[in-house]
């Protein structure tokens, strides 16, 4: 109880800003429906599947394409802190900072998987009728996209913290998460990328996020790889980068 209490009040503040201005929320659908849209629509016949076809192979990718982008954003709110001077706060706080961090991430992450659900259900619309999660599915869903949110919104707030400008921010999601799309298999299947691309995606961390949803939320098989192997590399960046993180902020002293 003296972890949940202080965790439920730093979600609480996530959650209150999503509920007050819910316009951010909805807009974070734009994007990823354009992807659906064109993408789907455009090269529904560039790809040959032995099963399924390209709007299902799409999905999921798009799906981690979210999550990659949401999670991005997670250093936006020390970003603001910083400006309001609500930021030395922390040093006064009787929670630990990695206690902290932790549930701050866990706000984001809720979001996420609220994100990925509703894109399901457009996915669904737009003519995606393989969707077919059972409770490993589901289980493997919450996993990956846990592990991927902590990595990414760890690397995100890292950035944020030490920089506290809102333009290097801005330039990190801008810089950073279009080559990793693109060099992923989230659009493209592995086998139609360009040998070059083809050896970065192998090691590319959306790759593996997408093909775990793959094999999670669609009962199509396309060649999903390993997801044991998935697995264990989204849980040693994950280590890394929230191990990265907890130990710069436990050294600042802000006032």
């Amino acid at each position: 109880m003296n972890l949940i209490l202080p965790g439920y009040y730093i979600c609480k503040r996530t959650w209150k800003k999503l509920y007050y201005r819910p316009i951010h929320f909805i807009f974070s659908f734009v994007q990823p429906v354009f992807w659906l849209t064109i993408f789907g629509f455009l090269f529904e016949d560039k790809f040959d599947f032995s099963e399924g076809n390209y709007m299902t192979y799409l999905l999921p990718g798009v799906c981690a394409m979210t999550v990659l982008q949401t999670s991005a954003q997670s250093g936006i709110l020390f970003i603001k802190d910083f400006q309001s001077n609500f930021f030395g706060r922390y040093n006064f706080t009787p929670i630990p900072k990695t206690t902290l961090l932790f549930f701050k991430i866990f706000a984001d992450y809720s979001r996420v998987v609220l994100q990925v659900f509703v894109l399901f259900g457009i996915g669904y619309l737009m003519g995606v009728k393989s969707i077919s999660i059972d409770s490993m599915g589901f289980l493997k869903l919450i996993l990956s996209t846990f592990m991927f949110t902590y990595f990414y919104a760890s690397l995100s707030s890292f950035i944020a913290i030490k920089t506290k400008v809102s333009e290097l921010m801005a330039t990190f999601i801008h810089l950073f998460n279009l080559p990793i799309i693109f060099t992923s298999t989230a659009l493209v299947p592995n086998k139609n990328l360009p040998v070059w691309i083809e050896q970065i995606a192998k090691y590319n961390p959306l790759s593996h996020l997408s093909n775990i949803l793959r094999e999670s939320i669609v009962n199509t098989d396309f060649d999903n790889g390993n997801t044991t192997f998935s697995f264990l590399l989204l849980g040693i960046l994950t280590l890394i980068s929230f191990f990265c993180l907890t130990h710069y902020f436990k050294t600042i002293n802000y006032d």
